[in-house]
């Protein structure tokens, strides 16, 4: 539950386990709701990118994958719509007037600059082309989300039903930087799946390395107590 706009919004969630919640670090609202429809891959560094996605698509929440978003596709998805008469009109002018509070914005020019979502141009620049796959950089990403799901598959899927609700803790380390612990049961044994990650550009102190197996590690090892510039670490102990 949360305040929005005067008044509290949504019902209480935390007697919900993990699984009732779905996990994204872009969709269409966000995406299409910039001026431009410019993805993450247009503003976010390949290690900050690396890193949000080992931490999203092993989390025991649902990953939502947005469009394209598993090969680092890099057509826009800008807003667009198919109306007619006077509601085309008024969703043109008020799609622009709506970034007039932006400093970028201010100017006409500038808001003339927005892509109008009633233009065909505007739709088919969303098409994602799928012969970018053909390419080694497209490639690579797309490898990469093969084996976190597979690793997620392998690893987290079958202790989704011994995580139940109040199963997590976690501890700040840093403006950027977290660790969480979810604790499970399966069959007649439990454990403990924790995540360790820094997602700034800085290094971090305050990092433990907890006891089990490493299940993934994105980017350098934290060591000495501190967690390197986007590095993610999922590991998994088991207790009885």
């Amino acid at each position: 539950m949360m305040n929005y706009r005067g008044g509290p919004r949504g019902e209480p969630s935390a007697v919900l386990p993990p699984t009732a919640f779905v996990a994204f670090i872009q969709n269409h609202d966000q995406i299409g709701n910039r001026a431009f429809g410019d993805r993450l891959t247009a503003i976010a560094s390949p290690e900050a990118l690396r890193a949000l996605a080992a931490v999203y698509l092993l989390l025991p929440q649902v990953p939502m994958l947005f469009m394209g978003e598993e090969w680092h596709a890099s057509q826009p998805f800008p807003f667009f719509c198919d109306f007619e008469g006077e509601l085309a009109d008024a969703v043109r002018k008020g799609r622009r007037q709506e970034f007039a509070r932006f400093p970028e914005f201010q100017a006409e020019a500038a808001r003339e600059r927005i892509p109008d979502p009633q233009a065909d141009s505007t739709f088919a620049s969303a098409k994602l082309d799928w012969a970018d796959l053909e390419n080694l950089e497209h490639r690579v990403w797309f490898d990469l989300y093969r084996r976190l799901l597979a690793k997620r598959r392998e690893a987290i899927v079958p202790l989704l039903p011994g995580i139940g609700a109040h199963a997590a803790t976690y501890e700040v380390l840093g403006p950027s930087a977290v660790a969480v612990r979810w604790r499970f049961r399966r069959g007649d044994e439990g454990g403990v799946l924790t995540l360790t990650a820094n997602l700034s550009g800085a290094p971090v102190s305050g990092f433990q390395i907890d006891p089990g197996r490493t299940l993934w590690l994105e980017g350098r090892s934290n060591e000495n107590g501190v967690g390197e510039p986007w590095s993610v670490r999922w590991s998994l102990a088991n207790r009885t």
